[in-house]
C-alpha cells in the first residue's frame, strides 16, 4: 500500500526485485528521495584561453526513504534482507504513484548502504533506508 510521499501530496511508489521483472511494492514508505551527481574532470589547456574547461566522468545516486516499521511486511523484510546479506536489488520509482500512465518511472540497480531504526517515545517505530545505485539509470513513461 503507498503512502504519502514528498512528491506534491500524491502517492509515491518504491519497489524491489531480485530478478529486474517481477517487483514488489514496499509496504508503508514515506518520503522518497532520489539524489544524483554527474562528476567532472578539469580538461583545461594551454587552448582554453584562460578559461577552465570540464568534461563529464562518472555518475552516481542514491535513493532514501522511510518505512513504517511492520514486522509483517514481505517487502520491508526483503530490504532488511537486501541489507544483512549485502545482495543487490532492482529498484522501481514512481514518484507520482503507481498505475498512472504517462508520468515517469525510474529503474535501477543498488545496493541498501544504510538502514537506521528510530523509535521515539509518543511515535511510531521507523526505518531510515539508503540504497546506492549501482550501474545505469533508466526513465521511462508509466505504460
Amino acid at each position: 500500500m503507498a503512502t504519502a510521499g514528498a512528491f506534491g501530496g500524491r502517492l509515491a511508489e518504491v519497489a524491489h526485485s531480485s530478478n529486474g521483472s517481477s517487483y514488489t511494492e514496499i509496504e508503508r514508505v514515506n518520503n522518497p528521495r532520489f539524489s544524483g551527481q554527474n562528476d567532472v574532470a578539469e580538461s583545461s589547456s594551454n587552448d582554453s584561453a584562460g578559461h577552465k574547461e570540464f568534461i563529464y566522468t562518472w555518475q552516481s545516486g542514491t535513493l532514501s526513504f522511510e518505512m513504517i516499521a511492520d514486522e509483517a511486511a514481505t517487502g520491508q523484510e526483503a530490504v532488511w534482507s537486501s541489507y544483512l546479506n549485502r545482495t543487490i536489488l532492482y529498484w522501481r520509482v514512481r514518484p507520482r504513484g503507481p498505475n498512472v500512465t504517462g508520468d515517469k518511472e525510474y529503474f535501477f540497480q543498488g545496493l541498501v548502504t544504510s538502514m537506521e531504526q528510530s523509535a521515539d517515545k509518543g511515535d511510531v517505530n521507523k526505518y531510515s533506508v539508503t540504497v546506492q545505485k549501482t550501474g545505469a539509470i533508466t526513465r521511462q513513461n508509466q505504460a
